[in-house]
C-alpha cells in the first residue's frame, strides 16, 4: 500500500509539473494577411534574454518572404520551414529569399545573446511577394557597391542562406577566405566581391560574384595559389565577369 501510495503521489507531482511547464510556453501567434495585403505585422514583448516569442504563417513555395524585427535593442530572428530547415540572424533583415516549401512558417524572436538583457515590446514585419513578382533584392544589391562584403551580408543574408545552398560543405572554404575583404565593385550587370585569409592574400582566395538581375551567385575558391573549385563547377557556365576577376593579377 506504501508502494501504491508513492507511486499515486510521483505521478500526481509529475502531471503538475508537465502541466506547469506547458502554461509557461507560449503559443506561435498566427501572423494573417488581409486579403490583397503583402506586408503583415506582429507584436510582441520580451522579458529577458531567456525569453522568446513565436509566430506562425502559411506561405507557398515560389513566394518571396521578407522578415524584419524591430526593437529599440539587440535581437535575434529564426525562421523554420515546415519541414524543419533553419535560419537563424541578428535582428534586423532576418530573411529575404524565395520559399522552396508550402506550409506553416516559424519565426521565432530572442534577445540577442552577445548583449545586455532588456525587457519591452518588439515588431515582427512580414512581407511576401506574389509567385513570380520581381523583388526589390537585387535593386537593393547594387546599392552596397563601394563597401564591404561583411556589411551586405549582414544587409541581405539571403545571400548567405544561397551560398550555403551553392557551396555546401564548401562554405567554410569561402568564409575563412573573406576574412580580409575589398570594397565591392560593379562589372556590368554583376557585383564582384574579393577577399583572402589574413596574410595569405594572392594565395587563398575567394571571389564572389552575384548576378543583379536574378541574384544568382557565383564563387571562385584559390588555393595554394591556383584557383583550384568554382561553383558551379563547369566553367562554361561561369559569368564573364568572374572570370575576369580570376585572370587578373595584382
Amino acid at each position: 500500500m506504501k508502494i501504491q501510495r508513492l507511486l499515486g503521489c510521483y505521478f500526481v507531482i509529475t502531471a503538475a509539473a508537465l502541466s506547469a511547464s506547458a502554461q509557461t510556453e507560449r503559443a506561435p501567434q498566427r501572423i494573417v494577411f488581409a486579403r490583397g495585403a503583402t506586408v503583415a505585422r506582429a507584436s510582441g514583448y520580451l522579458r529577458g534574454n531567456r525569453d522568446s516569442a513565436w509566430f506562425v504563417l502559411r506561405a507557398s513555395a515560389g513566394q518571396h518572404m521578407r522578415v524584419s524585427i524591430n526593437a529599440r535593442d539587440a535581437t535575434h530572428g529564426t525562421v523554420i520551414s515546415p519541414t524543419g530547415r533553419q535560419e537563424t540572424q541578428p535582428g534586423g533583415v532576418v530573411f529575404d529569399d524565395d520559399l522552396s516549401e508550402t506550409g506553416d512558417y516559424k519565426i521565432g524572436v530572442s534577445e540577442s545573446p552577445m548583449a545586455n538583457a532588456w525587457r519591452g515590446n518588439f515588431t515582427v514585419v512580414v512581407e511576401i511577394l506574389p509567385r513570380g513578382q520581381s523583388t526589390r533584392q537585387t535593386s537593393l544589391l547594387e546599392h552596397y557597391v563601394g563597401k564591404y562584403p561583411n556589411e551586405l551580408f549582414r544587409g541581405v543574408p539571403s545571400v548567405k542562406t544561397r551560398l550555403r545552398q551553392l557551396l555546401g560543405a564548401n562554405y567554410k572554404a569561402f568564409t575563412d577566405r573573406m576574412q580580409v575583404e575589398t570594397p565591392i565593385e560593379k562589372d556590368g550587370d554583376t557585383i564582384v566581391m574579393r577577399g583572402c585569409m589574413a596574410h595569405s592574400c594572392t594565395i587563398e582566395e575567394a571571389i564572389l560574384v552575384i548576378n543583379l538581375n536574378d541574384g544568382r551567385p557565383y564563387v571562385a575558391l584559390r588555393t595554394n595559389s591556383k584557383f583550384s573549385r568554382t561553383f558551379p563547377a563547369n566553367r562554361s557556365e561561369l559569368p564573364a565577369a568572374l572570370k575576369r576577376a580570376m585572370a587578373w593579377k595584382p
